[in-house]
């Protein structure tokens, strides 16, 4: 799938339109969840006391996990087992800032720095270890999102959709550290999400995204922690104003 650029009326500025089918979503977060209406086709995964349930791994494996990585595997694991493997996206805006904060706080006091714990919080950490479980042999892409934040895992996807008949995207987040959390929005959960896509116009509901071009729009609002209470309140369009672009997006019935 290719994504489609059109003139905006009498300006001259470009869009983009992007368009899948979303076959299977999975999302857990470190909050109960109240038994509403949310979007079709997925499911909630039980809060299990404020983490999730990695009783699929063996327990020298799940034991190494932290927290947000145990959210990670756990719907990227649902979405395999409902779906089967796939070409993944995993994105995060900061990932395991918890981890490399305290590195970085033991550094300054002239602490030494585990190796172990460094290869536990690099980005790409979390996809290996959910490739590694899964016994995946499918490509995977691990992305920070930059100016388009959440919005670029699925322009990664629709890259990846022209070669594979479906992609997981794997998105998560969890509450920065104090020391940071004056200069950047922030998750006030722990939590994952994970979505099955394939082409536009397969059997199931169609996702569509239009960026527009903005700058100075910016709002404080997390656009990931946004769409996840899309989800659970089962709204099906909003819009995101982030520096650079304007994205919206809408989930239509089949």
């Amino acid at each position: 799938m290719k994504p489609v650029h059109t003139p905006a009326a009498e300006s001259g500025i470009h869009e983009t339109h992007l368009s899948f089918t979303l076959q299977h979503w999975c999302l857990w977060q470190s909050e109960e969840t109240p038994l509403t209406d949310h979007w079709p086709g997925g499911e909630v995964l039980p809060y299990n006391g404020g983490s999730a349930d990695v009783g699929f791994l063996p327990m020298m494996q799940s034991r190494r996990l932290s927290p947000l990585a145990r959210a990670a595997c756990a719907v990227a694991h649902h979405c395999r087992q409902q779906s089967g493997d796939m070409p993944s996206v995993f994105f995060s805006c900061h990932g395991e800032s918890q981890y490399y904060f305290e590195m970085l706080d033991g550094i300054a006091a002239r602490e030494d720095v585990s190796p172990s714990r460094f290869s536990l919080c690099v980005h790409n950490a979390i996809a290996g270890l959910s490739s590694l479980h899964s016994t995946s042999f499918q490509p995977y892409v691990s992305l920070s999102g930059g100016t388009e934040g959440l919005f670029a895992a699925f322009l990664e996807a629709a890259g990846l959709l022209l070669e594979a008949p479906q992609v997981l995207v794997v998105c998560y987040e969890q509450p920065l550290p104090e020391a940071y959390r004056a200069y950047l929005a922030t998750s006030k959960t722990t939590w994952a999400l994970a979505m099955v896509l394939s082409r536009a116009g397969n059997f199931g509901h169609q996702l569509r995204l239009t960026r527009k071009p903005g700058k100075g729009l910016s709002t404080t609002e997390d656009s990931s922690q946004s769409l996840v209470q899309a989800i659970l309140e089962n709204r099906r369009s909003s819009l995101c104003h982030l520096d650079r672009s304007v994205w919206q997006w809408s989930l239509d019935d089949v």
